[in-house]
């Protein structure tokens, strides 16, 4: 499907699906020499709006991932963020390239300490803001590298008890309305820069209408991925009062040619008669939330002061979950916009530990090499049963064990039904982890 060639920058890969969908990628610039084949590869979406999905395999969505991952990420990109915003070269990034580059099911991170155990202060006081859902555990992991920042991530649950501050649309997006929560009525007044987080670029119109929305003159977009083109960038030169700097690991442009529609594999049904597995649960009492949503997920705002906090939560969840860790692989799945957490906790949990998260973005599934959604099994949110979740790439006989983590407490039939989808895949334990107040 792909054009393997040397994965650099300043080249041309080729994505052919099917014989149905073209992609032509133009790297121009790749800042930390990462491989590409280490960053994404590439899907069909469901979608009328937009053919194609960058399927990354560092933020813990779609693929499945060595949980430190999104950590080592986070850290590259905020220091490439503080690099360019105050024309430094002080935080180097080669040790946390290098790390994410040789990182594998048995490879622990090692001698990162002295980085990632070091706040970075910012010159200008900075509210990051993650794009829900994708991005959500990607721009909290960035915020945590700063010790006088704020973070909120949009969302897309429905909150009542609370008036949201503003809302905007996501045009190209299978669920195009986000709202922001925050907690305090003057949350956006108190900033300096405000920087949105997402994990790519395509036109950046989405972005641009959530900085319609907020006040203040100095704005940056952090992104893995930036493919605008020229009348992109003329977007954002044109916009007026605003001054936009755009942050990213690789930047180049794409050409996506659709011959016929892709025809999917069979989502994944299991059988009713599925028996079910052994499984267990475990729920974590919080002090802090709003109808049952964490406060530390940043859905309502937090402030850096807020990560030993949160670091401690983490810590003392992993320490009670690592002595359940059987032998053999283990799967950590996160749901929708719950990512962060969940992730954290399971790069504590030892070796041959994989993290992945349930989403509601429909794709084509096609059990292709280099494909991104090699299968696909579809179920209704257990926050909201009108809307549809999906979890890709589950291998058959590979998870010995799976803990899957809930911001609240499922339901019996929804731990039953996951409890059958994992037993089809032949795990042979689920652990149910969820936060109730």
């Amino acid at each position: 499907m792909e054009n393997l060639s040397q994965n650099y920058c300043n080249r041309s890969i080729n994505y052919d699906i099917d014989s149905s969908l073209n992609i032509s990628l133009n790297i121009t610039e790749n800042n930390c020499a990462i491989p590409v084949s280490k960053l994404f590869t590439m899907s069909a979406r469901e979608n009328k709006k937009r053919d194609f999905l960058f399927v990354s395999k560092v933020i813990g969505k779609h693929i499945p991932m060595i949980p430190g991952t999104l950590k080592i990420v986070g850290a590259i990109l905020a220091r490439l963020w503080v690099n360019e915003r105050e024309n430094s070269y002080s935080y180097p990034t080669t040790q946390l390239v290098n790390e994410l580059i040789s990182l594998d099911a048995t490879h622990r991170m090692h001698n990162l300490d002295n980085i990632l155990d070091s706040p970075i202060k910012l010159e200008h006081k900075t509210l990051f803001i993650g794009f829900a859902e994708t991005a959500t555990g990607l721009a909290q992991s960035i915020f945590e590298n700063f010790s006088n920042a704020a973070y909120i991530h949009t969302t897309r649950e429905k909150i009542t008890s609370i008036e949201p501050a503003l809302f905007f649309n996501e045009e190209h997006s299978h669920a195009v309305e986000h709202s922001l929560f925050p907690s305090k009525n003057d949350f956006f007044n108190d900033f300096e820069d405000i920087v949105l987080i997402d994990d790519e670029l395509t036109t950046g119109k989405s972005a641009l209408n959530l900085i319609r929305c907020l006040p203040g003159k100095y704005f940056g977009i952090i992104s893995i991925l930036d493919w605008r083109d020229a009348n992109s960038y003329k977007m954002f030169r044109d916009e007026k009062d605003v001054d936009v700097m755009v942050c990213s690991l690789i930047k180049g442009d794409l050409k996506c040619i659709k011959s016929k529609d892709i025809i999917s594999d069979d989502v994944i049904i299991p059988p009713i008669n599925t028996k079910l597995i052994s499984s267990s649960d475990y729920v974590f009492k919080i002090a802090q939330s709003i109808e049952g949503y964490n406060k530390s997920t940043g859905r309502f705002g937090i402030t850096s002061k807020d990560n030993f906090r949160i670091s401690r939560e983490i810590k003392s969840v992993s320490e009670i979950l690592i002595k359940e860790r059987t032998t053999g692989n283990c799967l950590c799945i996160g749901t929708g916009e719950f990512i962060y957490l969940p992730c954290s906790i399971s790069a504590m949990l030892g070796d041959n530990v994989y993290f992945h998260s349930t989403t509601r973005s429909p794709v084509h599934s096609r059990n292709l090499d280099t494909y991104g959604n090699k299968n696909k099994v579809s179920f209704q949110s257990p926050e909201d049963n009108t809307v549809t979740n999906y979890l890709y790439n589950i291998p058959d006989n590979f998870y010995d064990q799976v803990f899957f983590f809930s911001e609240k407490p499922l339901t019996n039939d929804k731990k039953e039904e996951f409890n059958k989808i994992f037993s089809y895949f032949h795990v042979k334990s689920i652990i149910f982890v969820c936060w109730e107040a």
